[in-house]
């Protein structure tokens, strides 16, 4: 049984925080800190979170800003 995290791929340092200030990664949208309870966002408060270049809500998890390779 391997008792160490998987490593992740984004290099977002909430992942790296013991305690996170927020709930989910605004780079990759994965739980950060569990300890902080799922929010249900406004369309007003995802609009800010895309004007400040979230990928992700931090505080629901929900995808802002789709992507292209």
């Amino acid at each position: 049984m391997n008792r160490f995290k998987q490593p992740i791929a984004c290099e977002n340092m909430n992942h790296r925080r013991r305690g996170a200030p927020v709930a989910h990664c605004p780079q990759c949208g994965q739980v950060v800190n569990r300890d902080i309870p799922r929010r249900d966002c406004s369309t007003e408060q995802h609009a800010l979170s895309r004007r400040r270049g979230s990928v992700y809500c931090v505080d629901c998890g929900t995808q802002l800003i789709v992507t292209s390779i």
